[in-house]
């Protein structure tokens, strides 16, 4: 992608919604200012309201199939008026909820054309291809652990982008990794709790608090109060602003997919809301209460020892939680390690 901003069609999409069709097979057409080497790229709505970016290409070109649905549809098209007979290569959305994000991607698609303008389906392909697995993941409610645990997620990632707009690439919960964040000499664990009093933990496995080989690893801890108060940040405001404050807004998108999550795609899932009544860091070294395969191996435990989940209580405040400033050195300290 070129360093050129991408600029929002909301409002041309709503111009050609808003418009009365000609007839029942005809598109309501809005030309764009950008050209490829065969014509103007163009928005066009149909009579269902379905939304389509219409590429210029030569009428000897072949589309490469396989894309077509349910989310992204990619398509041969030639349209004929009065004046002229152009083929195109259109790109629709078959999920209406996803429009914001089909948005984005036709956005993506003008900015790849300033350069690739001779060269009109290799700019298209090249988006498709970020894009198209956040069209084609189905959307399912969250359970209450997903959901909170993503928002948990988020609140670092959040941190983190503050300071830095590409530390989404630390972010490696979604792909399964040991750690949620990983970054030079630092890794994150994130966790949350709904107890009311009290501070206990879940912990998954025996390698959850294990730090990385040569690296320090920390426990981010967050009470969350489940709220509809004017307070409350749902699951939805929370990852726009991550997906804002990013340097590459197709990449945390599509780690948003990866943790089972869809801006839009589910009401369930969006309106999800909580209030951070507490946050604690905490270092995760010889003092801190865990289970690990070292500790195991060295008090006599098999290793046949297998899908270990336990709880820990931090509520006694042994280990002492870590100063912010601490915390805030020592991820400041560590540079995005890139989990693409």
């Amino acid at each position: 992608m070129t360093g050129t901003s991408r600029t929002s069609f909301e409002a041309e999409w709503q111009r050609l919604l808003a418009a009365p069709p000609s007839s029942d097979t005809r598109l309501r057409v809005h030309e764009l200012p950008r050209e490829t080497s065969w014509g103007h790229v163009s928005l066009a709505v149909d009579q269902d309201g379905s939304r389509h970016l219409l590429v210029p290409i030569l009428s000897s070109t072949r589309v490469r199939s396989g894309l077509d649905g349910p989310g992204l549809v990619l398509r041969k098209r030639v349209l004929e008026d009065e004046r002229s007979h152009t083929t195109y290569v259109a790109l629709s959305c078959g999920r209406p909820e996803l429009s914001y994000l089909f948005d984005d991607l036709c956005a993506d698609v003008v900015v790849e054309l300033e350069e690739l303008g001779h060269q009109p389906m290799k700019a298209v392909y090249q988006v498709v291809d970020r894009w198209r697995s956040l069209f084609d993941r189905p959307a399912g409610v969250l359970s209450d652990e997903a959901a909170s645990g993503l928002y948990g997620e988020l609140l670092v990632l959040r941190r983190l982008l503050r300071d830095d707009a590409s530390a989404h690439r630390c972010w490696a919960g979604p792909h399964g990794a040991r750690h949620d964040f990983v970054l030079a000499g630092v890794a994150v664990e994130a966790k949350t709790t709904s107890h009311v009093e009290g501070r206990v933990i879940r912990i998954h496995g025996l390698d959850q608090l294990e730090p990385p080989e040569n690296a320090q690893l920390l426990l981010a801890v967050f009470r969350l109060a489940s709220a509809s108060t004017a307070n409350a940040v749902t699951l939805r405001e929370l990852a726009e602003e991550v997906v804002t404050l990013s340097d590459d807004e197709p990449a945390v998108h599509t780690l948003l997919s990866a943790a089972g999550y869809v801006i839009g795609a589910v009401e369930g899932n969006d309106a999800r809301a909580w209030t951070v009544s507490d946050e604690r860091w905490y270092a995760v070294d010889d003092t801190f209460p865990r289970l690990t395969r070292a500790g195991l191996t060295a008090a006599g435990v098999p290793e046949t020892v297998v899908d270990v989940d336990y709880s820990v209580d931090l509520t006694a405040g042994v280990p002492a939680a870590l100063p912010q400033t601490d915390v805030a050195h020592l991820l400041s300290s560590g540079a995005p390690t890139n989990h693409d």
